[in-house]
C-alpha cells in the first residue's frame, strides 16, 4: 500500500464530502494529525473501513485497488481466478449490465406499485 496515495485519496474524498480532516479525525475518535501520520505508518483496518463509510466510498478505493470511488455493497463475491486474465474486463462489463438490468426492473416494479396506489 502506498500510504501517500492513501492520504491523497482521503483528502480528495473528504473535500468532495465537505468534511475537513480535523472533522474526520473527530468522527473516527482519532487524535489530532493522526491521518497525516498514516503517510508513514499503516492505519488500523477498522479505521480504514470506518473512514470509507464516512467518506461514502470503498476501502478498495482508499487503498488504491480501484480508481472508482463509488461505494460497494457486496452481495456476492466473484472468484476471478477462474476467469481468464484477458476476459476479466469483459466479465466485469457483463456483471455491470446485469446489475443495471436488475436496478431497472426494481424501478419499474416500484413505478407499477405507485401507479396502482394512485388508481386506488
Amino acid at each position: 500500500m502506498n500510504n501517500s496515495n492513501l492520504l491523497e485519496r482521503i483528502r480528495t474524498r473528504a473535500k468532495e464530502n465537505g468534511i475537513t480532516l480535523v472533522e474526520l479525525e473527530s468522527k473516527l475518535n482519532l487524535s489530532k494529525n493522526s491521518i497525516y501520520k498514516w503517510k508513514t505508518s499503516t492505519p488500523p483496518a477498522e479505521k480504514i473501513n470506518e473512514m470509507a463509510n464516512i467518506l461514502n466510498t470503498s476501502t478498495d478505493y482508499l487503498l488504491g485497488r480501484t480508481d472508482d470511488p463509488t461505494p460497494i455493497d457486496v452481495y456476492f463475491r466473484i472468484d476471478m481466478k477462474n476467469v481468464p486474465e484477458d476476459k476479466r474486463e469483459d466479465f466485469k462489463k457483463e456483471l455491470t449490465l446485469l446489475r443495471d438490468f436488475a436496478f431497472k426492473r426494481l424501478q419499474e416494479e416500484e413505478k407499477k406499485l405507485d401507479d396502482q396506489e394512485k388508481d386506488n
